[in-house]
């Protein structure tokens, strides 16, 4: 009965012992995991950003908007982002897939990426490409993707592009072929 006692004292002792020096991963796993979640979730979001003169400067619209604050980051789903030029037009507009807003103004677009010149009369209509990276407010652009550029009866396909949509200027890092529509 003694050998008993003794066992069952040294067992709780042991239990104690482990217990008490066991690390506590529960509540580091929980506030990790906590990361990963979005602090707010929004659906069908319109946002709309002015210019110190009051005209409309930036347009967007998403089909839902997570976001990250620990993580520093907002991510889109079906975003489409509308620039304005100078005198207040709507000059391009931005869709993809899903996007990714950084805090220094700097928004990666990703999977099935489509820029549309909204203006009537200009040279390149679109841009397609499958992945963007375009920095705020300067208006520039850049990909190391393949991009194809159409215009009126034409398209250039090539590899990596930079553009500044202030200043209408594309560069396209690598040319592969150019083709031209038969007008006959």
């Amino acid at each position: 009965m003694r050998k008993f006692f003794v066992l069952s004292v040294t067992a709780l002792v042991l239990l104690a012992a482990y217990l008490w020096f066991a690390p506590q991963g529960g509540d580091t796993d929980r506030q990790a995991d906590r990361e990963f979640l979005p602090d707010y979730i929004a659906e069908n979001l319109t946002l709309r950003v002015y210019d110190q003169q009051g005209y409309i400067a930036d347009h967007l619209q998403a089909k839902r908007l997570e976001h990250f604050e620990q993580l520093g980051f907002t991510q889109f789903e079906l975003p489409r982002y509308t620039l304005f030029n100078d005198e207040h037009q709507a000059a391009w507009e931005i869709s993809s897939q899903q996007g990714i807003w950084f805090p220094e103004d700097k928004i990666i677009l990703e999977q099935q990426v489509l820029l549309r010149n909204l203006l009537p009369g200009e040279f390149i209509e679109q841009v397609e490409t499958a992945s963007l990276q375009m920095l705020l407010p300067e208006k520039t652009l850049q990909t190391h993707e393949r991009v194809r550029l159409s215009g009126p009866g034409f398209y250039i396909l090539g590899i990596g592009l930079q553009a500044d949509l202030t200043a209408q200027h594309l560069v396209l890092q690598k040319h592969l072929e150019t083709v031209y529509a038969n007008e006959n």
